[in-house]
């Protein structure tokens, strides 16, 4: 290859034995700080995008949960109850009644009666009793439905990033999200149809479900400049918590709705919502700023700035965000990945998800704007959010084990309250840090992050189920203490291996730099 057609990056890196600069310089983020005052983020098409990617994730995490709040009015629990009783005692020999069962529930719940009193007893006599739905689905067969949506997502999830980082995330986003949809409104015909093809469905669904995340990963990095990372990433996630509280409170009204049987209405509405999502999201969205027509000119000059400054890669207009060979070993053996993942799984059940809507927004400003002051670099901004989410997370755990009891059920609220303002703090902790140390390939690593959740979301189960036999509050403090052990873990490893800055084997410019030392080596 002849010298002029060399970068003066490569010529000088070939005659010095220097270091390559990191790129989270003071520089590099002073000059992002002035190019972010001249283009806010509010009320600028990237703040559309984000909202519409929020918009995304709630209607995504609203059809995850349809059947969750369908089967409350869906299935005649009384009726399966006496039904399996039925069959147990006819096959002894003996009859059973109505009378009989709820008898035998409470001598089920004895448990309680150590611990909380006969009012605790009656209360779970009356939650086992009062679904009145038409369907008997048995208790297996309910949780082979739940399981099915996790099967298909654990099949894509594995490989939807990287699809997103070579071809983009505009049309992926969009097809899972039709998948999903399409979907749910077919759901009420294929439950009256047969119960293996309403299972098929659950599986189409969960094969889209694996691509929400990793391609929502992709999208933010190629949209948000890293000074802006937290917020916007924030922000596109929020439409889980939102949804969490809205879809349990519509969904519950629906189910009390004669109409169609109320939980028909559940995933019908829900079907609606993803596919208005998906309408906007195929009218507005696009792969990257270059590839829109809604920006405007100095906005995109502004990202396009901000992303080659960052290192992220050699040009925005491609559709491609990484297009050479992905580094597999090195991944392999990065210490801040491991910790992403691992913080990332530390905290995964009971969140009070107002809290975190809050918490999530707030910290994220913060967190940002510690970063545009230079206040905190992006290794201790990330460091210190996550170690705020997992030791917050970890001791509300503790609390609940040791100070909540059946006299002070009040002080669970409390807790968990407090859960939630500490995990909604990761937005800057570990979600971050994984865009932050390879945006290049922030899909593919928001994949293999994802796949280790499903794989602990997997594993919970069984695990909680060996533990808890009664229902007792003891074994629930069990529990308790595992999440409290599990969290401290996570902020320990995080604190110790994680990083915010971009490693070398993400580097576009050390990319580039060793495929023009081989075309020279095959030149010569």
């Amino acid at each position: 290859m002849a010298s002029s057609d060399k970068s003066p990056l490569s010529i000088v890196s070939k005659s010095s034995k220097s270091k390559v600069i990191p790129t989270d310089t003071s520089t590099t983020k002073a000059n992002e700080s002035k190019k972010s005052k001249r283009e806010p983020f509010f009320g600028k098409f990237r703040f559309c995008i984000a909202i519409l990617l929020g918009f995304t994730t709630f209607s995504y995490t609203s059809l995850r949960m349809n059947l969750s709040m369908g089967m409350v009015c869906m299935v005649n629990s009384t009726a399966i109850h006496l039904r399996d009783n039925d069959n147990a005692e006819i096959s002894n020999g003996k009859n059973s009644s109505f009378n009989d069962y709820a008898h035998k529930i409470h001598l089920k719940n004895l448990a309680y009666a150590e611990e909380c009193g006969d009012r605790e007893i009656k209360t779970n006599i009356h939650r086992n009793l009062g679904y009145q739905g038409s369907i008997e689905w048995s208790a297996s067969e309910q949780a082979r439905l739940f399981a099915a949506l996790f099967y298909g997502g654990f099949i894509t999830i594995w490989f939807s990033g990287y699809l997103a980082d070579r071809f983009g995330p505009k049309f992926l986003i969009g097809m899972a999200v039709l998948d999903m949809s399409v979907c749910s409104l077919l759901s009420p015909v294929l439950v009256d149809l047969n119960y293996y093809a309403f299972f098929v469905a659950r599986f189409l669904m969960g094969l889209g479900d694996g691509f929400i995340f990793p391609t929502v990963a992709s999208a933010n990095a190629r949209w948000s400049p890293p000074a802006e990372r937290s917020l916007m990433f924030a922000i596109c996630t929020l439409g889980n918590q939102i949804a969490a509280v809205v879809a349990l409170l519509v969904g519950s009204r629906l189910c009390a709705i004669q109409f169609l049987d109320g939980w028909r209405l559940i995933f019908l509405s829900f079907g609606a919502i993803g596919m208005t999502s998906f309408t906007l999201w195929t009218i507005f969205a696009a792969n990257s700023p270059d590839e829109s027509s809604w920006i405007g000119l100095k906005e995109k000059q502004m990202i396009t700035a901000s992303l080659t400054a960052g290192g992220s890669r050699k040009s925005i207009s491609s559709r491609r965000l990484n297009t050479g060979k992905v580094p597999w070993s090195k991944m392999a053996r990065s210490l801040p990945l491991y910790a992403g993942i691992i913080g990332q799984n530390g905290i995964y059940s009971m969140l009070p998800f107002l809290s975190m809507i809050f918490s999530k927004i707030f910290f994220s400003i913060v967190a940002d704007q510690l970063r545009k002051r230079n206040k905190l670099t992006d290794t201790q901004s990330v460091k210190l959010f996550q170690a705020i989410a997992n030791i917050g997370a970890a001791t509300s755990a503790f609390c609940m084990a040791k100070f909540v009891t059946c006299s002070n059920p009040q002080l669970a609220i409390v807790f968990l309250i407090t859960w939630g303002m500490c995990f909604g703090t990761n937005a800057s902790g570990f979600f971050t840090q994984l865009l932050l140390i390879a945006p290049r390939y922030s899909g593919l690593i928001s994949s293999i992050s994802t796949g280790f959740t499903y794989a602990v979301n997997g594993i919970s189960p069984s695990i909680i189920s060996a533990i808890i036999k009664h229902g007792a509050p003891s074994e629930w403090r069990t529990i308790w203490y595992i999440l409290f052990g599990s969290n401290l873990f996570c902020a320990a490893f995080f604190i110790l291996f994680a990083s915010g800055k971009q490693q070398k084997w993400a580097d576009a410019a050390e990319l580039s730099r060793s495929e023009t030392r081989t075309e020279d080596c095959q030149t010569d």
